[in-house]
């Protein structure tokens, strides 16, 4: 019978790494040539993959970088002065121009819009109209219209009682808000055209 040569376990990669970078004494590294120069083809190939990695890592290395051009970029940043703290934007507050419950419809008016309260607001060329009306005891919605530049890139947003909606206008400035609880509303429409704020309305 041919003499029973027991397998040696595999070389960890650590153990391959180490005997790559010269690391192993004596005895390890004369166990781990012994065991390379048995028929082992999985740890021969994880040799030579580990070796071709540590010698891509040797050559990826950056060269020094010269010290007249390291001193450059330190004087590049070092006499950059600190940029000046940006002032608070400042909303710009539309005023009422029309109150339907102070200036009434006509009664062919109001056939033709409903009960909805309807409001006007106007600062300069920018104009804002809204039209509150009830969905029920406890809710109402808020449809409106931006009179201004660009108003599809415009947000409008509403704060009732600490909750916060909001709505972008189309392309013409129509928006829409559903659902909405009842109470004091502070509307507020902001986009490129700037930040416009509105006083508290009640539906």
């Amino acid at each position: 019978m041919p003499p029973d040569r027991r397998r040696t376990p595999h070389l960890s990669s650590d153990r391959l790494l180490d005997l790559l970078e010269d690391r192993l004494a004596a005895g390890p590294r004369r166990a781990a040539e012994e065991h390379l120069g048995m028929p082992c083809a999985r740890c021969r190939e994880r040799l030579r993959t580990l070796g071709a990695l540590l010698e891509r890592m040797r050559g990826d290395r950056l060269s020094q970088v010269p010290e007249a051009f390291h001193q450059r970029a330190l004087e590049a940043f070092a006499n950059r002065p600190a940029p000046e703290p940006r002032a608070p934007v400042i909303p710009t507050w539309l005023a009422l121009a029309f109150d339907s419950l102070a200036q009434p419809l006509t009664a062919a008016a109001r056939r033709a819009v409903g009960e909805a309260r309807r409001l006007r607001f106007v600062e300069g060329s920018v104009a804002v109209e809204l039209e509150c009306e009830n969905e029920s005891a406890d809710q109402f919605l808020l449809r409106g219209r931006l009179e201004l530049e660009e108003p599809g890139l415009h947000r409008v947003e509403v704060t009732i009682g600490g909750e916060r909606f909001e709505s972008w206008a189309d392309a013409d400035g129509a928006f829409l808000l559903e659902g909405l609880p009842r109470g004091e509303a502070q509307v507020a429409v902001s986009g490129p055209s700037g930040w416009f704020r509105l006083p508290p309305i009640s539906p």
